[in-house]
């Protein structure tokens, strides 16, 4: 069933905004819509616009990485599970079962880790602002 996993990465970048518009407020935006340099940068002020919409896509794809990713390690699982739990006795499947528990505690960290390092990465200004 793919709801679960996308719903889950519809959470996570939703979240990624939430706290990228929260500690930068709205100047979080600009990094998406990025009008002033359209207007007074010259030609760079359109390839920076043109990047700042291709930010505006990656959004999107990370919901797809995120829900692809997840799904297909979940339906990995299941088809390891039920293949091997057909052809072999009562004692295989009950290790794979503890095998695949352990791959789901290793695939929930990957999916922290990215998600943590999306909404580290919204929370840090773009600006090449140094503070001494």
């Amino acid at each position: 069933d793919l709801n679960f996993p996308f719903a889950l990465a519809i959470i996570a970048v939703v979240m990624t905004q939430v706290y990228g518009a929260w500690a930068l407020g709205p100047g979080y935006f600009e990094k998406f819509f990025q009008i002033k340099g359209l207007i007074s940068g010259g030609p760079f002020g359109a390839i920076n616009f043109a990047v700042g919409f291709l930010e505006l896509i990656l959004e999107f794809a990370k919901i797809l990485s995120f829900g692809f990713r997840l799904f297909g390690n979940i339906f990995a699982g299941a088809l390891l599970l039920s293949i091997v739990g057909a052809l072999t006795a009562v004692v295989v499947p009950a290790g794979l079962y503890l095998f695949e528990v352990f791959f789901g505690i290793i695939q929930a960290y990957v999916f922290f880790l990215l998600a943590s390092m999306f909404i580290s990465g919204a929370t840090v200004s773009h600006h090449a602002e140094e503070h001494h």
